[in-house]
């Protein structure tokens, strides 16, 4: 998995040739298979905060889409250099770490982040090896106001439905509503509604209309889901 966002990395910035090129190789030598930095160095931190910098003059190309699509990202159209960047940063990261000191060095990474980063993150999770010890992260990731970091995790990522408990799964979909979000976005949707999550939107709806409030369009979007 390390291997497909690493490769899409070096094939942008060796087609540019330019200062993103000479930084890469700086803060990961050998290339794809060079180790990189390990994520407790500074040198680590620096290299995950500045892609976005480094490489918001590149973009991905159609068949660097496809890859990202063949290795399960669900809308690789979305995502940028900077985003495929952290991911294979963090991937390399880990395999130089012990098992028992890479979830809490994942949740260091995003604590310490700006929101691009804690998004860049969020969007990782699914392709992390054992994704299922970054459970606690992602829920609290769901509490946040901020647009983008929701819409991180929440939208076309398909680590909720994947993971998620149904109570948590639930409110993420209330969150999304009440934050405009379409839920449309939201991969497994059907195939996580449940009888409750309905019962839950129902509600919802039912208070906003008791305050005079418009309703979402998306609440019949999910009333009229299949239950699970």
């Amino acid at each position: 998995m390390t291997e497909c966002f690493a490769e899409i990395l070096w094939a942008r910035v060796n087609a540019a040739d330019g200062p993103a090129k000479t930084w890469l190789e700086r803060v990961w030598p050998g290339g794809i298979e060079g180790a990189g930095a390990s994520p407790t160095s500074v040198q680590f931190r620096a290299a995950f905060a500045g892609c976005a910098r480094r490489f918001r003059d590149l973009t991905l190309q159609a068949d660097d889409i496809r890859s990202l699509r063949d290795a399960g990202v669900l809308d690789g159209a979305n995502w940028q250099l900077d985003n495929v960047a952290r991911t294979a940063l963090l991937l390399r990261a880990l395999s130089l770490l012990p098992s028992g000191e890479q979830a809490e060095i994942v949740r260091q990474v995003y604590l310490r982040g700006d929101y691009r980063e804690q998004a860049a993150v969020l969007q990782s999770l699914s392709f992390l090896p054992q994704p299922e010890r970054f459970l606690e992260l992602a829920i609290e990731a769901c509490r946040t106001n901020v647009l983008d970091v929701f819409e991180a995790i929440a939208c076309e990522n398909a680590y909720p439905a994947a993971m998620f408990p149904e109570a948590a799964f639930n409110q993420m979909v209330l969150k999304a509503i009440f934050m405009a979000v379409l839920v449309g976005r939201i991969a497994g949707l059907g195939q996580r509604a449940t009888p409750e999550l309905k019962r839950m939107v129902i509600a919802f709806a039912s208070e906003r209309q008791a305050a005079g409030r418009t309703v979402p369009d998306d609440v019949d979007l999910i009333v009229n889901l299949d239950a699970a």
